[in-house]
């Protein structure tokens, strides 16, 4: 009698979260997710086709907009958050608050975009994922 606790031969084992780097920190410094060594980007937000160092195939990635619904919630949020504060709490008039806010959520969303789609494609490579239900990358 088998263990029916046991996973079967023909399943794909679950990823080691120890074989590749953190996918927080070379998604956010922008490197491979491979080898957390080369560019990720060849471009502001195009993907490199191939990492300099271990030669990872990127061409294949397409993290698209992904990760900008996030974003735009996160960071509306904070715009709207300091926007109410300068207005309700310090009485600002309406146009002094938005030369303040609209700048800031400019600056927060070109800086952080790039950093939340180097996140997203790490975490699709360390987790096999893709947008098709298979893996974007090829697997060593």
């Amino acid at each position: 009698m088998s263990n029916p606790h046991q996973q079967p031969e023909d399943e794909e084992a679950a990823p080691d979260p120890n074989r590749y780097p953190s996918p927080w920190a070379t998604g956010w410094k922008g490197r491979c997710p491979r080898c957390g060594e080369g560019r990720l980007y060849s471009g502001f937000l195009k993907v490199a086709p191939r990492c300099g160092v271990c030669g990872l195939d990127l061409s294949g990635e397409d993290a698209g907009d992904g990760a900008v619904p996030f974003l735009i919630l996160l960071i509306g949020a904070l715009g709207v958050g300091f926007g109410m504060v300068f207005l309700l709490g310090y009485d600002w008039s309406v146009w002094g608050t938005l030369a303040v806010t609209a700048p800031l959520i400019v600056v927060l969303t070109i800086l952080s975009i790039p950093k939340a789609k180097g996140l997203l494609i790490a975490l699709q490579f360390v987790n096999r994922a893709g947008d098709t239900g298979r893996s974007s990358f090829d697997q060593d």
